[in-house]
């Protein structure tokens, strides 16, 4: 089955031109960490937090198990033995099986058409995700049979995660238990550590300061959306811009080349990322009264 994959990413590959690749480079940046920390803090400090908690738990758990499976798959990727060339190859990170950045956009974007419930949304939404996928094969990251099930995958968890965080009363229950299901997990992969886990980690860490972060926000500086619409846009921006420096700033601080401790910094660093985000700069709009 491998090599009938490999042919037709070999197929892909001899029809690409400048042209393509920047179309598919475009296509695939939809599904990567960047556009989500736009998405999500904009729904957070502009339109709704209740809204962005649910796109934020629900994506962050659909890629908590899209890394269990890959790392005990450990599928390597169509590139690592040279008969497919990768563009990008920097974001092609982990093990190949299931696709990460096809699960986590039919995901969130599944998500935000249940919500909003509208045929023309589901279509756009259906094109998006065929289109994501198809660029991860024509960019040379993944397999057919990975975008497939990175697909199948994201929208079964947004529909059925859906439901169940509308079910669910207590919403920190929900950060709690997945924290408890993905816990035995990271102790097993810092036994055992591979540079290639980093994801996994990363995920981990996001939902531990996220959970955290809402009850201070909660208890400490509720956030109001009854302020102006230059308000909002103040905490956007400075929400992007403190995102985008603290990412970058933690991932030098944090630096190291021993594996077991690389993972064990990831979890860390995202983990502040997000307790910053969440709660951090809450309080902050408040001193700042926006």
């Amino acid at each position: 089955m491998i090599d009938y994959q490999i042919e037709f990413l070999r197929l892909l590959e001899g029809i690409r031109t400048e042209f393509l690749i920047r179309l598919f480079e475009g296509i695939t940046m939809l599904a990567e960490e960047t556009l989500m920390i736009f998405a999500v803090v904009t729904l957070w400090f502009a339109v709704d937090k209740k809204i962005a908690q649910k796109l934020f738990f629900v994506t962050a758990f659909s890629l908590g198990v899209n890394g269990i499976i890959k790392n005990f798959v450990k599928m390597p990727r169509p590139f690592a033995d040279g008969k497919v060339s990768c563009v990008r190859e920097y974001t092609a990170t982990g093990y190949s099986f299931p696709s990460g950045h096809t699960q986590n956009f039919a995901t969130w974007s599944t998500l935000i058409a249940i919500k909003i419930k509208k045929l023309s949304v589901w279509i756009v939404t259906v094109v998006l995700i065929l289109s994501v996928a198809f660029s991860r094969m024509f960019l040379g990251a993944h397999y057919p049979m990975d975008v497939i099930a990175g697909a199948i995958l994201g929208v079964l968890f947004a529909v059925i995660g859906n439901s169940i965080y509308e079910k669910t009363a207590d919403k920190n229950k929900l950060f709690l238990r997945a924290l408890a299901i993905f816990t035995p997990f990271i102790l097993w992969f810092v036994i055992f550590p591979n540079a290639l886990y980093a994801d996994f980690f990363k995920v981990y860490g996001m939902i531990a300061g996220t959970c955290l972060g809402i009850n201070f926000e909660e208890k400490y500086a509720p956030l109001s959306y009854n302020v102006p619409i230059f308000k909002k846009v103040i905490r956007v921006v400075l929400g992007i811009i403190i995102a985008l420096l603290f990412k970058s700033g933690l991932k030098t601080l944090f630096a190291t080349d021993i594996v077991r401790l690389g993972l064990i910094f990831d979890a860390v660093r995202y983990f502040i990322l997000l307790f910053i985000m969440v709660g951090l700069c809450s309080l902050m709009f408040k001193k700042m009264k926006i």
